[in-house]
């Protein structure tokens, strides 16, 4: 039985051991999908526990505690890979051993020559969020610009991007979305 099931507790009744023995399993089963190896799906779920300690006073609602435990996994997920990122160089490598048998098509020399074609103010930001993972809000205090815009001028350089993307080849997918061809159309040196 799931302590989200259970009557109403006080917060205070809810303790990390009660947690650690409802959600340790299933929480290794969620993340390990979402992680490289066991071992990070094993240290993810030491750092989601610890974040749960931390944040077990502002749990509003026992009831709904499953769910904001999955929140907080989710969370905590996204954060793995956005401090991965940081460390990825802009150089993608064809990648080997493609499920469907196909190599993936290395598009970094058009990506390259299209990120310099935008407009210094929207290529900054997407830059420094995309392939330098800094933060959403650290790119805006950086460059003096709100939250709001930040995201916009992100959002406005990825579609530039994929229409420039769009005009110069024609794309053919595998079935976990990665380029497996790309054609180039007329008019088109990329």
């Amino acid at each position: 039985m799931m302590v989200a099931s259970r009557a109403p507790e006080s917060e205070a009744a809810i303790g990390v051991d009660v947690l650690w023995r409802e959600f340790s399993a299933p929480l290794i089963k969620f993340l390990r999908p979402r992680t490289r190896t066991k071992a990070d799906a094993e240290d993810l779920r030491q750092e989601i526990f610890v974040r749960i300690q931390k944040r077990l006073p502002d749990l509003r609602d026992p009831v709904k505690l499953q769910g904001w435990v999955y929140r907080i996994a989710r969370n905590a997920v996204i954060d793995y890979y956005r401090t991965r990122r940081q460390n990825l160089p802009l150089d993608f490598d064809v990648e080997a051993g493609n499920p469907d048998g196909r190599d993936t098509v290395d598009l970094s020399g058009s990506l390259r020559k299209f990120i310099a074609a935008l407009p210094p103010n929207y290529r900054e930001p997407l830059l420094r969020h995309e392939y330098q993972g800094e933060p959403l809000r650290d790119v805006a205090a950086a460059l003096g610009l709100s939250l709001t815009a930040t995201k916009s001028r992100v959002r406005r350089a990825r579609l530039m991007l994929r229409e420039m993307l769009e005009q110069c080849c024609r794309f053919e997918f595998d079935r976990r979305g990665k380029v497996i061809e790309a054609i180039p159309r007329k008019r088109c040196d990329c």
